[in-house]
């Protein structure tokens, strides 16, 4: 194959080459210097190209850039990249081809070789000025080979080339330098590169950007400020400064600003998103609805603006108004996974099933993939469609072999709500014989074992699950709780429940775990301990069981009567705490 590839190119360019035999082509030069033989890697021999006639006017497509171009490939094939490198880098040279002097710069690259890289890079520019990844990347190298005094005419071009493409400039040229330099360095830099466009607004934009990237509030304010004073009629100085407060932690003043900036500049989609987004986590509905509304009018082909919509119109129980902006979504293409998902749970709240599965079935990618699956086969089996549901989840199988095993976790589901643990038990077997070693298929039939006291299942299954990933804090956790709740092995659920916790400190199932092993152990005030800090932080029904059945142990029976209590006034029909108050005999 690669003896036909070569044979392919050498036809080529002797074809091309009877073609220019009676014409001369003009072609670019570059006054060249002799190339110096390079380092050649173990086992090459050095490369020493003859330097070119350098006098600077049109020449010919001679013999040595055809060969220099056709010596660089060969190279390259059998993997001589510093031959390759040299051959193209003279090539370049000889024609003045841009392209024969990025491809020396990024086998240079390729080689880590920077200075090999910048001295190709360099010439690349040369030959194409306005090539802003050249311009970017010899950036880059130069200040790798702490060449910093070039290094500013080329941000002030990357300024220029960029707002012949409608972008920002500056924020192009703060990317060029902000991996390779200290920030007060790059902040330095670009604030002489700021003074070169004193007219320009969106140097001081990328100063407070620069600063907001740092963590350094108080420069960026002061650098919006100083925007938004110098520019009052530029919107975003006003977004800048609004994202500082922000950043600041101060959402009212941020509110209370961008409110202002709104009125000023009613027509600007980037005020008004930021804006509303800051009325949706105060959770001022109405008002962040209307803001949107004014945004999608803008925005005519945008879909940001229909998807906050139809989230807040279903926050606010305006269904039929959800149900338009996800259409719109639809009718758009774009979001058209989340709006399918969310036009299917309108139509499930409107005891529209066969609807409901059609837009679930259009969910094929994305965060609520899993979840449209499992409704699918929720609503089939409801509408007593059971065989019907499973044969659906065989064919999803058969149609998607490497998401096998999420299918089998819903058949779980469906089994455990209208099967008998036996058929579960056996479903998991017949997974995991398909499926050996799968994490997620021991992990779940571990923790249904333990629903069925069979902690010998469970223990197997998730030693299993610990020896493939012994960070694998939930089997951990699973495990070290079970051997507390069913086993007399208390001290063996504590190195379990540790190990976990160690891993995911801030994890409220773990803390709940480890308050419930050591209440087990007759540590009380340490298990009170961990179960408050559980239930501060996520408010469970099984987690509210525990600390109130620890705090009546021990005495508190007011205390624990609260936590219960809180947790039947949401939930009167919570299992977890009318068990254990059954069991207490309250």
């Amino acid at each position: 194959m690669f003896m036909l590839q070569l044979l392919q190119r050498v036809l080529i360019l002797t074809f091309f080459w009877s073609l220019v035999g009676c014409q001369s082509v003009p072609v670019k030069t570059v006054p060249a210097t002799t190339a110096a033989p390079l380092s050649s890697e173990p086992g090459e021999p050095s490369v020493e190209i003859k330097s070119p006639d350098s006098s600077g006017r049109a020449t010919e497509l001679t013999q040595d850039i055809v060969f220099n171009l056709l010596a660089g490939e060969v190279a390259a094939q059998r993997g001589a990249l510093s031959e390759a490198y040299a051959y193209q880098l003279q090539a370049a040279r000889l024609s003045g081809d841009a392209r024969s002097a990025e491809r020396a710069t990024r086998l240079a690259l390729h080689m880590d070789k920077d200075d090999l890289a910048v001295r190709a890079a360099s010439l690349w520019v040369d030959l194409a000025p306005e090539d802003l990844t050249a311009r970017q990347l010899v950036v880059v190298l130069m200040l790798r080979q702490n060449e910093e005094a070039p290094v500013l005419e080329h941000l002030k071009a990357i300024v220029q080339i960029s707002e012949n493409m409608d972008e920002n400039g500056f924020l192009n040229a703060m990317a060029a330098i902000n991996r390779e330099l200290k920030r007060d360095t790059v902040r330095k830099l670009m604030r002489k590169l700021v003074l070169a466009f004193p007219d320009d607004p969106r140097g001081g934009y990328a100063l407070a950007i620069a600063a907001l990237v740092d963590k350094d509030f108080a420069a960026a304010e002061q650098e919006a400020d100083r925007l938004v004073a110098a520019q009052p009629d530029w919107p975003k100085g006003y977004l800048v400064l609004g994202r500082v407060y922000l950043a600041q932690g101060d959402k009212a003043q941020a509110k209370t600003f961008l409110a202002d900036a709104v009125s000023r500049f009613p027509e600007d989609p980037l005020l008004i998103s930021a804006y509303a987004r800051l009325l949706v986590d105060a959770k001022e509905l109405q008002p962040a609805y209307e803001q949107f509304l004014k945004l999608e009018e803008i925005e005519q082909e945008g879909d940001s603006a229909s998807y906050w919509l139809g989230l807040i119109a279903l926050e606010l129980g305006k269904d039929e108004a959800a149900r338009e902006h996800f259409l719109r979504l639809i009718s758009l293409n774009k979001r058209a996974d989340v709006a399918a998902y969310y036009l299917g749970r309108i139509a499930e709240n409107r005891a529209q099933p066969k609807q409901a599965i059609e837009w679930y079935q259009r969910v094929e990618s994305g965060e609520f993939n899993d979840e449209a699956q499992v409704r699918i086969v929720r609503l089939m089996a409801s509408e007593g469609a059971v065989g019907e549901a499973l044969d659906w989840l065989q064919r999803k199988r058969i149609q998607y072999p490497d998401q096998a095993a999420r299918f089998y976790l819903i058949e779980v589901e469906l089994l455990r709500d209208h099967g008998t643990p036996e058929q579960v038990m056996a479903l998991f077997d017949t997974a995991i014989g398909a499926m050996p070693g799968n994490n997620d298929l021991l992990y779940a039939r571990g923790l249904y074992a333990a629903t069925q006291k069979r902690v010998d299942i469970l223990e197997r299954d998730l030693l299993q699950v610990i020896n493939n990933d012994p960070k694998h804090a939930d089997a951990l956790n699973a495990l070290g709780y079970t051997l507390a709740d069913q086993t007399n092995r208390h001290q063996e659920a504590l190195d379990y429940i540790r190990r976990a916790l160690a891993l995911k400190p801030d994890s409220a199932a773990i803390m709940d775990s480890m308050g419930w092993v050591l209440f087990r152990l007759g540590r009380y005030q340490e298990a009170i301990g961990y179960l408050r800090q559980a239930f501060d932080k996520l408010p469970d029904p099984e987690i509210a069981a525990h600390l109130g059945e620890v705090l009546w142990v021990t005495g508190e029976q007011q205390q624990a009567r609260q936590v219960w209590q809180g947790i039947l006034d949401e939930s009167p029909e919570s299992e977890h705490v009318l068990e254990v108050m059954r069991r207490l005999k309250i």
